[in-house]
């Protein structure tokens, strides 16, 4: 932080300086966005000094920024019930789905995963494409030997990374993947992104956010509510802006972690890929 000349107080508006990372090797594993002294009363770690993004390759951070669209769509995917399994069940999504409802207009949103829109494969391909921000609150699976037949997990079947790449989604902006593990890497081929998130910028989405590892299904709803509050606002910005996720999602885990008390554990999982 003293080399990086980063130990300043925020600008004017509050803003934190934002610092994109490419760790390779060992470093991918590494949440160097908590990097900190963690002793008694006065712990301080680098998110108190800016807001960290990570990118898979440097050539990400130079695509074209997100188009700016009349009517920005959002496709909103939940999975409370897991078929088969009800152990597994994230009832908390259900809460999640509200949050969002809270925050972007109704007629820029499509939600999914409710008894009144069951969630499927097909229905939600065939939504992708007008979609500029979409929302998956659920379970994913990676498959570390053929990353593009990584998943999101939904009512009736796999939605695969490969899929979505072949879907073409000419406004694709902003993808929160608020499931377990969609930012964990392999430890045989550290250098090479092929987590669920670092596959979704591939697909196209100028950011990304993901997990580490497993996140509480409680903490979901509290991190998206101010999440798209900072990107959206109460009632829908005339164009809301996805270069400000990092951001929000920086307010939103801070909050968790200081206002919520969330343990270590809880706050660290959350990061945001790309612009």
């Amino acid at each position: 932080m003293d080399v990086l000349d980063l130990k300043v107080k925020p600008d004017d508006k509050g803003i934190l300086p934002r610092i994109w990372w490419c760790p390779t090797g060992p470093f991918a594993f590494l949440p160097i966005h908590a990097a900190g002294v963690y002793e008694g009363n006065n712990s301080e770690c680098l998110s108190d000094y800016a807001i960290s993004s990570y990118t898979p390759t440097l050539d990400a951070l130079l695509a074209s920024p997100p188009p700016k669209v009349n009517e920005p769509r959002m496709l909103a995917v939940i999975q409370p019930e897991i078929p088969g399994d009800r152990r597994l069940d994230l009832p908390l999504t259900v809460k999640e789905l509200g949050m969002i409802e809270r925050h972007v207009p109704k007629k820029w949103l499509t939600g999914l995963g409710t008894k009144e829109e069951p969630t499927s494969v097909g229905r939600v391909l065939s939504l992708l494409p007008d979609a500029s921000f979409v929302h998956f609150a659920c379970h994913g699976s990676q498959n570390l030997v053929n990353p593009l037949e990584s998943a999101l997990l939904l009512g009736d079947g796999d939605l695969k990374v490969s899929k979505i790449m072949q879907t073409p989604i000419q406004n694709a902006s902003l993808a929160f993947l608020s499931a377990c593990e969609t930012a964990m890497g392999d430890e045989k081929v550290p250098d090479e992104a092929i987590h669920l998130a670092g596959t979704m910028l591939f697909a196209g989405f100028r950011g990304v956010v993901g997990t580490m590892w497993s996140m509480h299904d409680e903490d979901g709803p509290e991190v998206v509510d101010v999440f798209y509050n900072h990107i959206f606002g109460t009632g829908g910005e005339l164009h809301p802006d996805s270069t400000r996720a990092a951001e929000a999602l920086h307010l939103a885990v801070n909050r968790l972690r200081t206002e919520k008390k969330a343990s270590f554990q809880r706050w660290v999982p959350f990061i945001h890929f790309g612009l």
